[in-house]
């Protein structure tokens, strides 16, 4: 199966940066239940839990950084 959204189309969608049409686009195909929309589902879940990992990344890194200081 040919994906339908760029690795980037669906980064855009985690972060909630995508807009308009493609972002409809997008929920209408998650919202469909069936094989496609799961596919779907697993790739966006790379994203935010990619995301998820490196903000909390960013955040220990900071809070090691302030124990340090005080």
């Amino acid at each position: 199966m040919k994906n339908k959204f760029t690795d980037e189309e669906l980064m855009a969608f985690a972060d909630k940066e995508s807009k308009g049409e493609r972002a409809m686009d997008i929920l209408g195909v998650l919202l469909k239940g069936d094989v496609e929309s799961t596919i779907l589902a697993r790739r966006l879940a790379v994203f935010t839990e990619t995301r998820n990992a490196l903000i909390n990344t960013l955040i220990g890194d900071n809070n090691e950084d302030t124990n340090r200081n005080n």
